[in-house]
């Protein structure tokens, strides 16, 4: 089975190949001109094509995200005005709820006479009457009280028997008041609904809250106040501003659960959205924008949970962009008409003069880079020529060049493969002296057989990749530590590393060639007192890395050390100091130019190296030897 599928794809691939080898074949058959002419379409005509659409699409959208913004802004500003709106009525239910002349009379019903009940309830009714009147749009406020009667005033009916809660027998059950109750102290806003009253249907929300005696909180609630406010309210404050003409664009709002508290089109307030309607899908099946396109933007109230949206007519707001995408395409059309004619003129006039460097190409394309073309006219051509013609011996020289770097890697290959041991035979080795030195209870030997371990370890292990200064410190005092035994502790040794360059990756076994020279040829002779100190820190830029190695040795001539600062004759010079060369050649061929150093030396006083070395990214872990 795999392998007839493994046929299939065979067959599949061959004739893909064949239709572009036919497509190239084709090609190569055309003139010159024609050529020109369709790279020129390819490459230029349908390129600025693209861009124009895509101009065309970026400021169409820019625009919409513009039109966008400046929706939710304005919903922002309906937000906030709601939110003052519904400050009103709140403070309203506030100042009931803390007026202590209707607490003093809900008080006073209890246990009372139904004379005394009456004249409370008059009162109390009273005092509702005046708060509903300092705010439009109330339609009645009613005080529930903890024995399930009610102490009511309705504003649009002028009644304070004929009211909005007439159908409820036990005034407990309605919405606002359960709601008020699972609110515990807190002002909770009941959605809009639909009411019946005289046989007229309103949109009306309501606003409640329990009530306490604050002179004696530990019994508890001693009623509800419920406002309910016509949805007219939230109405006037959604299209506030709008003119009877603006019928591209309208505001509502709805709660969290998907509820309409407020609509243009009054029917579809207090209604909920369909599960799994979308705002939009909404928007289009009640018919305020029919046969609109339609944009929806929404915003999140957090103080009261609702959410304010607004819908407009896009292809409206979006008119005059309209325009300037009809008028850039006819542009472009004429822009096109007149690049195909320059095309065909340019085509023409270049095949005139390509006829005399073919010769030149030709033999380019067989390997002769030694061909020089000859062209008469000064044009653009003739240039053209002129740099083919340095072209070609600049191409001739790189290869000059890269044949002699691959000859010289080859031996820098060959050498290091000559220079080559087995680690694992090192290793093992290594550690057999080191158990014959632990079993002789030569200790000092066994400290030093251990350090020259790991100093193999790190050099053999891929010493051309990286490690971090912190573990190059580290390798250089096993290193020195080694040197020191070696040479009879005639010197001492202090690397200071500053803290914030440890975690710095730099080539392993960079510095060991000049501490190694500052060791074997800077102490040589010196039985004791010799100083070396080596130096890692980051420049004040932090581009840097600075690393001074410094010794109070024999120095070296001023001569030699000027031939170290010399670049162009330090990298070839082989005769002297071969340690330190090889190690400024290392510095070039991984830095390159950005990498720089400077050699200091008084005879019999000391020798003072500073490297400077830039600060590369962090490496990822595959190219680190940690």
């Amino acid at each position: 089975m795999k392998a007839g599928k493994g046929k299939v794809k065979s067959e599949v691939e061959d004739e893909r190949m064949k239709a572009g080898k036919g497509f190239l074949h084709w090609f190569g058959n055309q003139s010159l001109g024609r050529k020109i002419m369709y790279t020129f379409i390819v490459t230029s005509v349908i390129p600025l094509l693209v861009v124009q659409i895509l101009m065309l699409y970026v400021i169409s959208n820019n625009m919409r995200e513009k039109v966008d913004e400046l929706m939710v802004s304005q919903l922002v500003q309906i937000s906030e005005r709601t939110d003052l709106t519904i400050e009103i009525y709140t403070n309203l239910v506030y100042q009931i709820y803390s007026d202590n002349e209707i607490i003093k009379e809900i008080n006073s019903c209890q246990n009372a006479s139904p004379e005394a009940r009456a004249r409370a309830y008059r009162k109390i009714c009273g005092k509702i009457q005046q708060y509903g009147m300092s705010a439009g749009g109330v339609e009645c406020i009613s005080i529930v009280l903890e024995n399930g009667e009610d102490i009511t005033y309705d504003f649009g009916m002028a009644s304070a028997v004929d009211n909005l809660w007439e159908m409820y027998e036990d005034k407990k059950k309605m919405k606002p008041y359960e709601l008020a109750q699972e609110g515990a102290s807190n002002m909770v806003i009941s959605p809009t609904e639909r009411i019946v009253r005289e046989e007229e249907e309103e949109r009306i929300f309501h606003i409640s809250k329990q009530m306490y005696d604050f002179k004696d909180i530990r019994k508890g609630t001693i009623g509800t106040v419920i406002m309910s406010v016509n949805e007219t309210v939230l109405n006037s404050v959604c299209s506030a501003g709008q003119e009877e003409t603006d019928a591209y664009t309208f505001n509502f709002i709805a709660d969290e659960e998907g509820r309409i508290l407020t609509y243009p089109e009054p029917f579809y307030a207090g209604i909920a959205l369909a599960e799994g309607r979308t705002v939009k899908e909404f928007v289009e099946k009640t018919g305020v924008l029919e046969g609109k396109k339609i944009a929806v933007n929404q915003y999140k109230n957090e103080n009261l949970g609702w959410y304010f949206y607004n819908a407009y007519d896009e292809d409206y707001i979006l008119r005059d962009v309209r325009h300037i995408q009809y008028l850039t395409i006819v542009i472009g059309i004429l822009l096109l008409m007149l690049s195909l004619f320059l095309i065909r003129y340019t085509v023409t006039m270049i095949g005139k003069s390509t006829r005399s460097i073919m010769t030149g190409i030709t033999e380019v394309q067989r390997g002769n880079l030694n061909v020089q073309v000859n062209v008469e006219n000064r044009d653009e051509m003739g240039q053209i020529a002129d740099n083919f013609n340095a072209m070609t011996g600049k191409v001739q020289g790189l290869i000059e060049e890269v044949k002699t770097v691959t000859v010289k890697q080859k031996d820098a290959e060959i050498r290091a493969l000559e220079a080559q041991i087995n680690p694992h035979f090192l290793y093992n080795t290594l550690d057999s002296i080191n158990w014959m030195a632990i079993e002789k209870e030569e200790y000092e030997i066994s400290r030093m057989v251990r350090n020259l371990g790991v100093i193999l370890r790190y050099s053999v292990d891929k010493s051309n990749k990286m490690a971090t200064v912190a573990e190059m410190a580290d390798w250089l005092e096993k290193y020195v530590s080694l040197q020191r035994m070696r040479f009879n502790d005639a010197f001492m040794c202090e690397i200071h590393v500053q803290p914030e360059t440890k975690r710095i990756r730099i080539y392993k076994l960079l510095l060991q060639p000049f501490v190694e020279n500052a060791i074997v040829h800077g102490f040589k002779g010196i039985e004791h007192g010799g100083i070396l100190r080596v130096d890692v820190m980051l420049s004040e830029q932090g581009k840097w890395l600075d690393i001074i190695i410094e010794d109070n040795g024999k120095g070296i001539p001023r001569e030699i050390a000027e031939r170290f600062n010399n670049t162009e004759t330090v990298l070839q010079d082989k005769e002297t100091h071969i340690g330190l060369q090889n190690a400024f050649s290392r510095m070039r061929m991984y830095y390159g130019s950005s990498a720089s150093w400077n050699v200091s030396s008084i005879p019999e006083v000391g020798t003072v190296i500073t490297l400077k070395i830039p600060v590369e990214e962090r490496q990822s872990d595959e190219n680190c030897s940690c």
